[in-house]
């Protein structure tokens, strides 16, 4: 019998799309639900009987989301599927040689001409004879959540893939530093300091699909756009005033910034997930009585594109990896 207990998923940096490549990280993660599906073209012909026509084999996809904890050093493979190749740097070469600094953009251009985003290679072993190995590996959207309730940051990422391959399952080597926590952030609205926050959940959602071609396979043969990209961000507010309430009301965009700051790595540079966000527009805020209880808002709102930042949701990652 097959436990879950003894599975991985780790993933590669493809070259190609579609290209399979070896696992190199691998992800702490929590549940997975790759699935590949298999489409059955039924013939309609009319044929003397009842009985529906025969079948043929159809299109081949791959699609499902993967759940994890969230660590400062695989992070940025994750960051990279979702908003493209970072800008890295180190921000004191000489005195702490072991810090990198990676700031994720989202990008305006595609990764290929069949590719807009850079894809990886998942290999997820459930502990079963062979690991399934899912090559040319999209981010579809990536959130994050954490919070009073969770209090591991979590992420969810659902996954588009081109083809699987059964493959003899590598041996996994896990980071060893410890997850982003809850009682690491920090949350700032309109330049200021915010204590009213109990959950929070960001992310991007990229609107991609694949398709396919008359190129000879039973394959997607591109991964593409099919809308426009957008930046959730939701809150759950354990309001002392009405503040952020009539910035709902009089719709004001307002800057924003989510800052985790985890442990020391060298000096006083330690572990950080910075999330910048030029224009936070709160598109719902229900303030309810539910009972003789405490009232909280569970808020909705999106990080919105700001043409002197050039960007609606920026993220800086500092860890410990040199490159992504």
């Amino acid at each position: 019998m097959p436990y879950g207990s003894l599975s991985h998923v780790g993933l590669g940096k493809e070259t190609t799309w579609g290209t399979a490549v070896a696992a190199t990280d691998y992800l702490k993660f929590v549940s997975e639900s790759l699935t590949e599906e298999i489409e059955q073209v039924i013939s309609e012909a009319l044929d003397a009987k009842f009985d529906e026509g025969a079948s043929f084999e159809g299109l081949h996809t791959i699609s499902g989301d993967v759940s994890f904890d969230v660590y400062p050093n695989v992070l940025g493979h994750i960051l990279r599927m979702a908003w493209g190749a970072p800008v890295t740097t180190q921000p004191d070469a000489v005195g702490n040689p072991t810090v990198y600094q990676h700031v994720f953009t989202p990008v305006q251009t595609n990764f290929s001409n069949v590719c807009a985003l850079p894809p990886y290679t998942f290999e997820v072993h459930r502990d079963l004879e062979n690991a399934f190995q899912y090559a040319g590996a999209v981010a579809n959207s990536l959130m994050f959540s954490f919070g009073t309730d969770t209090k591991i940051m979590q992420a969810v990422m659902n996954v588009i893939a081109k083809k699987l391959a059964l493959i003899a399952k590598t041996t996994p080597s896990f980071e060893t530093t410890n997850p982003f926590l809850w009682h690491q952030a920090t949350v700032t609205i309109n330049a200021a300091a915010n204590s009213d926050v109990q959950t929070l959940e960001f992310g991007i959602e990229n609107n991609m699909e694949g398709r396919a071609t008359l190129d000879g396979t039973k394959e997607i043969n591109r991964i593409w756009r099919n809308g426009k990209r957008s930046f959730p961000v939701n809150f759950t507010f354990d309001p002392k005033d009405l503040t952020e309430y009539n910035r709902f009301r009089n719709q004001n965009e307002v800057t924003a910034k989510i800052e985790l700051v985890g442990a020391l790595i060298s000096g006083t540079y330690n572990y950080k997930l910075t999330i910048d966000i030029p224009k936070l527009r709160y598109t719902t805020f229900p303030i309810n009585a539910g009972g003789a209880g405490a009232i909280t808002a569970q808020v909705n709102g999106a990080a919105k594109y700001d043409a002197t930042a050039a960007h609606a949701m920026k993220v800086t990652l500092i860890n410990t990896k040199n490159t992504y």
